[in-house]
C-alpha cells in the first residue's frame, strides 16, 4: 500500500505554503519579530522546521485565532498584539504576516498596522498559504522590505554589493564576507541573512547588486534597480575552488576591478579520491542543485540524479550541466524518489534533513548541506565538503554525516 501512488493524494508534497517563504526571509533579520495573525499551528510547525534546519530560532509569536475569531473578526485583537509586543520586546522591526485563516475571512492586517502606535517599524505582508508557495513568499517579502526601507538619494561606495536573496545566514555568510574581501569588495548589506534595519536602509548605497538565489532575489534586485539606477548580476552561489574563483571574477569584472589572482590550494586531489567510483544524487532547490552539479562536473563527476523542489526555468541548464545521462526530477512524490534512487543504484546522496530517513532505509549515505550550521560555500566550504566525502569512506558508515 505504501507504493501507491494517486492523481490527487499526493505523498510528501515537494514544497511548502507562501507563510513559510515570508518567515524564513524575515527570521534572519536582526531584531526584528515576526507576528502572524492566524491559528497557533501555522506558527508552531513552521518554527519547529526552521529549527530542524539549522536556523537561529525566530522571535515569531501568533494572535492564536480560535472560532469567535473566525467568525467575528480579530483586528482589534491583532492591533492589542502589536501594541504589547513593541512595548514588551522593544524590536527594531514587527512583520505582520496574514495567514490562510486570516486571509481567507478578510481580515485588514494594514489597518492594523496603521492603528497600532508603536515605536517599532511596523510592516503588514500578506502571506495566505493558498496565495502561493515559498518561493512567492520569499519573493514577495524581500520585495516588500525593498519598498518599506528605501531612502533616497543615496551615496553610492565604490566597491561595495548587497547579497540578495541571502537567505541564510552564520558561516556561509561569513565565508561570502570573507572571500568578498580578498578581491577588496565590501558587503554594503544582505537581503536578508543577519540585516538589521540600518542595512535595509543603506540598500541604495552599494555599487552592485549580487543575486545568489534567483528565484528568491531577482524581483528585489529589479525593484532596486529601478529605484536607484543599481546594476545587478546573477551570481551562482560559490561550492569549491574553481565556482569561487569564477564568482570573484564574475563580481570583479562587474565592477570594473582587477580579478582575484592565487595559488590553487590542491583541494580538487583530495574531493576527487573521496568521490571516486560513487554514484551521487543532488536532492535540493534548483539554486543549490546548479552550484553543487557545478562543482562536481568541475572535479569530473557526474551526478546521476538530481531532484529539485522546483523548476524556476533551470532545467535546461541543469541538463547542460549535468549531462544527458543525468535524470532530473522536478517536485516529485516521494515514492518516485525511492524508486529513482534505487533505480539508479545512488550510494552517496547530498540533501538535507527531510532525506535522512530515506537515506537511511536504503542503505545510502547522506552529507547535509542543507542546515544552517553548515559551512558549504566558498573555500572554506569545500574544506569541510572533502572532510565530510572522506569520513564516509574511511568509517564506512550509513549515517548523516555533517560539514562542520
Amino acid at each position: 500500500m505504501s507504493d501507491t501512488v494517486t492523481a490527487r493524494a499526493v505523498k510528501i508534497p515537494r514544497a511548502t505554503c507562501k507563510l513559510f517563504g515570508a518567515i524564513k526571509a524575515l527570521a534572519i533579520v536582526r531584531r526584528c519579530v515576526i507576528l502572524v495573525h492566524g491559528p497557533k499551528g501555522c506558527v508552531y510547525h513552521i518554527n519547529y522546521i526552521l529549527g530542524m534546519r539549522g536556523d537561529r530560532p525566530p522571535d515569531i509569536y501568533s494572535t492564536c485565532l480560535d472560532e469567535h475569531d473566525v467568525i467575528f473578526g480579530a483586528e482589534e485583537k491583532l492591533r492589542e498584539a502589536i501594541e504589547e509586543l513593541d512595548a514588551n520586546l522593544r524590536p527594531d522591526l514587527i512583520a505582520v504576516l496574514s495567514c490562510c485563516v486570516s486571509s481567507i475571512i478578510g481580515e485588514d492586517i494594514d489597518a492594523a498596522v496603521k492603528d497600532a502606535s508603536t515605536d517599532a517599524r511596523v510592516i503588514g505582508i500578506e502571506a495566505g498559504g493558498f496565495e502561493g508557495d515559498f518561493r512567492t513568499g520569499y519573493s514577495e517579502t524581500l520585495c516588500r522590505l525593498v519598498e518599506e526601507f528605501v531612502r533616497e538619494p543615496c551615496e553610492v561606495l565604490d566597491r561595495s554589493v548587497n547579497l540578495i536573496g541571502l537567505l541564510r545566514g552564520g558561516p556561509d555568510r561569513r565565508e561570502l564576507v570573507r572571500i568578498l574581501d580578498l578581491i577588496g569588495v565590501r558587503v554594503n548589506a544582505a537581503l536578508t541573512a543577519d540585516a538589521t534595519v540600518e542595512d535595509l536602509e543603506r540598500l541604495g548605497s552599494a555599487a552592485l547588486n549580487v543575486v545568489v538565489c534567483e528565484p528568491a532575489g531577482k524581483e528585489a534586485a529589479e525593484l532596486l534597480e529601478r529605484i536607484y539606477a543599481t546594476p545587478f548580476i546573477i551570481a551562482d552561489i560559490p561550492i569549491g575552488y574553481a565556482s569561487t574563483v569564477r564568482f570573484l571574477d564574475h563580481v570583479a569584472e562587474s565592477l570594473g576591478i582587477e580579478r582575484y589572482v592565487a595559488e590553487d590550494p590542491g583541494t580538487d586531489e583530495a574531493c576527487r579520491a573521496a568521490l571516486a567510483g560513487r554514484r551521487v544524487a543532488i536532492v535540493s532547490g534548483p539554486t543549490r542543485a546548479i552550484s553543487m552539479s557545478l562543482f562536481l562536473t568541475g572535479l569530473g563527476f557526474l551526478p546521476s540524479l538530481i531532484v529539485v523542489d522546483f523548476d524556476s526555468d533551470t532545467l535546461g541548464r541543469l541538463q547542460g550541466i549535468a549531462g544527458p545521462e543525468c535524470e532530473i526530477l522536478i517536485e516529485p512524490e516521494q515514492e518516485e524518489i525511492r524508486e529513482r534512487l534505487e533505480a539508479r543504484r545512488i550510494d552517496l546522496m547530498f540533501g538535507g534533513m527531510l532525506e535522512r530517513p530515506l537515506a537511511a532505509s536504503l542503505g545510502i549515505e547522506l552529507v547535509d548541506m542543507m542546515h544552517g550550521s553548515q559551512r558549504t560555500l566558498g573555500f572554506a566550504g569545500a574544506e569541510h565538503l572533502i572532510r565530510g566525502l572522506a569520513g564516509t569512506r574511511d568509517r564506512g558508515d550509513k549515517d548523516r554525516i555533517p560539514l562542520a
